[in-house]
């Protein structure tokens, strides 16, 4: 029998460029660029759109929402309200889902509101009411809201159009923060279950995996953590704030900040790899305070606030 040492050496170099684009790890490309800063106005939170041509970002107190393009080109606002805080956009980035707050004698109401980034009229789908602790969430591929305020579900129509590849598609569960746990649950039925990890732990920013099946999530006063959406599989990636999710759901990031008891005296960006065995600094060559990052649906860049500049940077991103 006649061995082709061409044919062996080509599966060896392509079992080794498997190995190692399957083990390859975010690197950071230069250095963060500014992409938005305006005199006068301190902007946060960056959120990039679903297709990655625009980013979506609110300033000090989550007053106002902003739009730009993906290069910081064409900025402008969309609204000067009150509803920055846990923006969500819908899957076609053609709106985005807030909890609008207003003030009336004194008290502070809120309702859930649709903005539209074409600029018409902004789809309010509740009543002001003084009380709403939960954020809203997309339900059904976004053809519902859903609001969960201790044990009462709330689903309302989104009015948004939905494409007929999501409308095929079988019932899509939701994850939100209920008091002291994480809920699981699916329209129509509107029921849900508990898949906290603790008990009787406060659980922040909680972020569901592209793929749809790992969340992240801070314990108040504890870690960053992975697990699978069923609760299983529970991973401590340590001190860390503010999870995004790579587009390929193998990595996360998030900032890691120190403090002198008073203020953030620095602020790093960090890549988790979900099972806790990497951990790499992608912001260790500069002196900003990094705070609030968002990975691109592209896997390319990394956005993320300065505080004490009020701007927004970007990060190229190689894997």
């Amino acid at each position: 029998m006649r061995i082709n040492k061409n044919r062996i050496i080509t599966s060896v170099l392509l079992v080794i460029a498997f190995n190692f684009g399957a083990n390859a790890q975010p690197t950071a490309v230069g250095t963060p660029e500014i992409l938005l800063q305006q005199s006068g106005v301190n902007f946060q939170a960056p959120v990039w759109s679903p297709d990655g041509n625009t980013i979506a970002v609110t300033a000090e107190q989550y007053i106002g929402i902003w739009l730009a393009d993906e290069n910081g080109a064409n900025l402008r606002q969309l609204t000067n309200a009150d509803a920055g805080f846990g923006l969500s956009w819908s899957n076609d980035s053609k709106a985005i889902l807030t909890r609008l707050n207003t003030f009336e004698n004194r008290r502070r109401n809120h309702a859930i509101t649709i903005f539209h980034t074409d600029g018409s009229s902004p789809d309010q789908l509740t009543e002001s009411r003084p009380k709403m602790e939960a954020l809203p969430t997309w339900g059904q591929y976004g053809e519902k809201v859903v609001l969960i305020q201790e044990d009462k579900i709330e689903s309302f129509d989104s009015g948004l159009e939905i494409s007929e590849q999501f409308k095929a598609r079988p019932s899509q569960a939701f994850y939100v923060l209920k008091s002291n746990a994480i809920a699981r649950g699916k329209i129509p039925t509107n029921a849900t279950e508990n898949i906290s990890p603790f008990d009787d732990a406060v659980y922040l920013n909680l972020e569901v995996s592209p793929d749809g099946q790992k969340l992240a999530f801070e314990v108040y006063g504890g870690n960053l953590y992975v697990m699978n959406v069923d609760g299983s599989n529970l991973i401590d990636l340590g001190k860390a704030n503010r999870p995004s999710w790579s587009p390929d759901s193998k990595y996360l990031v998030a900032s890691v900040s120190e403090d002198d008891g008073y203020k953030i005296s620095r602020g790093d960006i960090f890549a988790f790899s979900t099972d806790g065995t990497n951990r790499i600094n992608l912001t260790e060559n500069t002196d900003l305070i990094a705070q609030n990052p968002n990975w691109s649906p592209t896997g390319s860049k990394i956005a993320f606030d300065v505080p004490d500049e009020g701007a927004i940077y970007v990060l190229t991103i190689q894997q």
